[in-house]
């Protein structure tokens, strides 16, 4: 195991030691948040699906489709389908607007920064997407953690704290212009890792053919926990892709509108075939016989399956590809905090204060994630993952979609209830315990405001 051990390590220290040196020349909060708005389509595809697949998108799509089957392709295809919308229609219009946030943005539509409205919009954004937010960073922790265990004899605690330090030292340097980099760099790995992994299962072991040993209904089945579950989890992927930050921040760190709009499109090709290489791992492995704690599933597969030296690089692939995404969402996570929660005047006086901020809640947001998801061990990632993005969603998707495909068409006021009270039901809705996707009972307030909005504006 020495020859995986020193494969692995090498692998992880690469990548860490090129965001350090990428980063290195960053100097202010514009280039830290944004990388100096110059990124081309491929630096716009490479931040957002090196936010938006880790964890979720490799661990918890094995763990999911090792559960409970086809079921787990649901994570990637709605990340692609929210990708997709955003190309076509709202790629261009947030590039040229100028807002690097998401609750700028909105505020900017629904009375301006100054005026109180627009002020409790941006709140609510604010505070719901990173929230949201900080839930997926969590998944992302436990996912790490799921892959270091697999492989090392140690303790959740010790998981938790060397994904901490990996995560800060991916973007504690450079912020967004090295992730954007590294990015590029990360996607191309992952499809090199899952396409071998994915490869190796028709010629490891023929007596696990998936279709000869599992049964159609339910693990080849895209609905086989019922329709409206799965439904509740592609809707709340497309909803939380267009109000996670660092998804948004990507295009706003684009060089122009075209390659945000083309950034957003590859990622919307890229994604989903992640998606389906992970699930035909996971079900190999069922199909196998082999029993084991679901979360454990990818790094099992990876270290029986493959020569010494290609496994550690395999799985340091893997554990790159979580890092990286855990990395991006307190990247999205500090900008949101420091943009929208702290009061402008002070970063006004003191401009100086804005980088050291971001770093430091960079640094606050891993330290709190490592000590949650030792409390989580062994959960259901991808669970994770949906309740984040639905929470994000929930109340700022419809104002945020009336924003830039109709601008003034909803009034301030109606907004804000829109805002509100999607995420007041969201939340309800779920301590309640009530039958159904909370999701679903959050957009049908936060719709049913937009439509009165919308009506009495005419009027």
């Amino acid at each position: 195991m020495s020859a995986f051990y020193a494969a692995a390590l090498a692998t992880v220290l690469l990548f860490i030691a090129a965001g350090t040196l990428l980063g290195g020349k960053t100097s202010d909060a514009n280039d830290y948040s944004l990388g100096g708005r110059s990124a081309s389509a491929a630096g716009v595809t490479g931040i957002l699906l090196g936010a938006l697949v880790g964890g979720a998108s490799t661990v918890g799509t094995v763990q999911m489709a090792y559960k409970c089957g086809m079921t787990a392709v649901w994570f990637t295809l709605g990340g692609g389908i929210g990708c997709l919308l955003l190309g076509l229609r709202f790629a261009a219009p947030l590039r040229n607007s100028g807002i690097t946030t998401v609750a700028d943005y909105l505020a900017k539509s629904y009375g301006g920064a100054q005026s109180a409205c627009g002020r409790a919009v941006a709140l609510t954004a604010t505070v719901s997407s990173s929230i949201g937010t900080f839930i997926s960073v969590c998944a992302q922790f436990l996912s790490c953690a799921a892959m270091l265990r697999g492989v090392f004899p140690i303790s959740c605690k010790q998981a938790a704290l060397l994904t901490a330090f990996s995560v800060l030292g991916f973007i504690a340097s450079g912020g967004m212009k090295s992730y954007g980099a590294l990015g590029k760099a990360k996607i191309a790995l992952l499809y090199a890792v899952l396409a071998v992994c994915a490869a190796a299962t028709f010629f490891i072991e023929p007596r696990a053919a998936v279709l000869s040993v599992l049964p159609p209904d339910p693990w080849l089945n895209p609905f086989g926990r019922g329709f409206f579950p799965e439904v509740g989890y592609l809707a709340s992927m497309v909803v939380g892709v267009f109000t996670t930050q660092i998804y948004i921040q990507s295009l706003a760190a684009a060089r122009d509108a075209k390659a945000a709009r083309n950034g957003a499109l590859a990622s919307a090709l890229l994604m989903p075939p992640m998606g389906l290489l992970g699930v035909r791992i996971g079900l190999y492995v069922r199909a196998s016989g082999a029993v084991m704690p679901p979360e454990n599933v990818l790094a099992w597969f990876i270290t029986n399956s493959f020569p010494p030296i290609l496994g550690g690089l395999l799985w340091g692939g893997v554990i790159i590809t979580v890092i990286g995404c855990a990395a991006g969402l307190i990247l999205g996570v500090a900008t949101n905090i420091s943009k929208n929660l702290v009061p402008g005047c002070l970063m006004k006086k003191h401009p100086s204060l804005e980088l050291p901020l971001q770093r430091g809640l960079a640094c606050a947001a891993a330290a709190l994630a490592a000590a949650l998801s030792v409390g989580g061990a062994g959960t259901t990632i991808l669970e994770w993952s949906y309740m984040s993005m639905g929470l994000r969603g929930a109340g700022t998707f419809l104002p945020f979609v009336m924003a830039v495909v109709r601008p003034k068409a909803l009034p301030p006021a109606w907004a804000l209830a829109s805002s509100a009270g999607g995420l007041a039901g969201t939340i309800f809705w779920a301590l309640a315990g009530l039958r159904g996707d909370p999701l679903f009972a959050g957009l049908a307030v936060s719709g049913v405001c937009v439509a009165i909005g919308i009506a009495s504006n005419k009027k």
